[in-house]
């Protein structure tokens, strides 16, 4: 019978058999790190603007976002403006001066209770007229008025760099064009004129339902007429009344269906419902509602332009041979100039609030 051998490693030859098995990792891993293709930094030469003109608005803040495309290149890379001018290649340092910009420093939920929270979200900071984010290439033409900045066209370059290299875009144009303190707006903000009235020229209510005359016809909206009325710059309101068709005052009372003090828009940007302006209140011959609100209105509308709009609607209810009858007037808006401002629904034709 064979006499069974067992080998026992001893501590001491464990110990060289586990720093030998060590270097030989650390050997085979230096290998392998060499066989690896080298990282270097990618410039795309087709990164892009995807778009090179920016229309804007004095006196209200204009927001490009999501307007480069970096097509695949090594991030971070980094934006510089440059070289600001007017026609004929003339300098225009006057769209880098600084001026006061009011920015967010908490996130805007829509579900704040006052203008007070609204406004303790965000801060004042001076920044250029034209600002470039350096990280991302968004674009910010801050609110500055016509005695500072002219209205025309303006020019610009943009370095785009990282650790590959360089490129330059040339020739970016902000298109400033005059103010529009509200939407819907019914002139030109190139000529300054009244548009035609089928293109804009005459403010019509975005909804009108319901609505019929003294013979029971009905009446649409291109028979209502609205307008915006600056009346001050003492806060920031809204102010709605009604006239007839001989601008004679309709109270508010006729509009026996609506709830004054839980009114609210839907919100896109904060996708909920939020309250339309603070502090509503109804003087007591009954004539007009004014509320509180915030510059601009809604709060989001030059963030999100022409996505960021609020309604107001006004409901009432008749009977009508025997039947309930809800009629509805409203319009989307928003303001951008500070002040105090009426807007005034006129009725062409007169319609009938009582019961039939």
């Amino acid at each position: 019978m064979q006499p069974v051998i067992q080998y026992i490693k001893t501590p001491r030859r464990t110990k060289r058999m586990a720093c030998a098995a060590g270097l030989l990792a650390v050997a085979l891993a230096g290998c392998y790190k060499d066989t690896l293709p080298v990282e270097t930094d990618y410039l795309s030469k087709d990164m892009n603007f995807k778009k090179d003109v920016f229309v804007s608005n004095l006196g209200r803040t204009n927001m490009f976002i999501n307007v480069f495309n970096a097509d695949y290149s090594t991030q971070p890379l980094e934006f510089t403006l440059m070289s600001p001018r007017v026609e004929g290649k003339v300098p225009a340092p006057v769209l880098q001066e600084l001026v006061d910009t009011r920015q967010w420093k908490d996130y805007y939920t829509g579900t704040e209770k006052s203008i007070a929270e609204i406004e303790a979200k965000r801060i004042t900071v001076r920044r250029p007229i034209v600002d470039m984010n350096s990280q991302n290439g968004q674009l910010v033409v801050w609110p500055v008025d016509s005695n500072k900045v002219r209205y025309g066209k303006y020019y610009f370059d943009v370095k785009v760099k990282n650790g590959a290299g360089e490129r330059l875009f040339t020739g970016l144009t902000i298109d400033l064009r005059r103010p529009r303190p509200y939407d819907p707006y019914e002139f030109d903000d190139i000529t300054g004129l009244r548009k035609p009235d089928n293109s804009g020229g005459i403010i019509r209510p975005t909804t009108l339902t319901g609505h019929v005359d003294a013979q029971q016809r009905e009446i649409k909206a291109e028979n209502v007429q609205v307008y915006f009325v600056k009346t001050g710059n003492a806060a920031n309101t809204i102010t709605f009344k009604f006239v007839d068709k001989d601008s004679i005052g309709i109270p508010l009372t006729v509009f026996n269906y609506q709830r004054w003090d839980s009114l609210f828009y839907y919100s896109k940007m904060a996708d909920r419902n939020v309250k339309f302006g603070f502090n509503g209140r109804i003087p007591k011959d009954s004539m007009s509602v004014t509320y509180d609100i915030t510059n601009p209105f809604p709060i989001l509308s030059e963030v999100f332009p022409g996505d960021e709009e609020a309604e107001y609607n006004f409901r009432f209810t008749r009977v009508s041979f025997g039947s309930r009858r809800i009629g509805t007037i409203g319009l989307k808006l928003s303001i951008h100039e500070p002040g105090e401002w009426t807007v005034i629904f006129r009725y062409r034709i007169n319609p009938k609030f009582s019961d039939d």
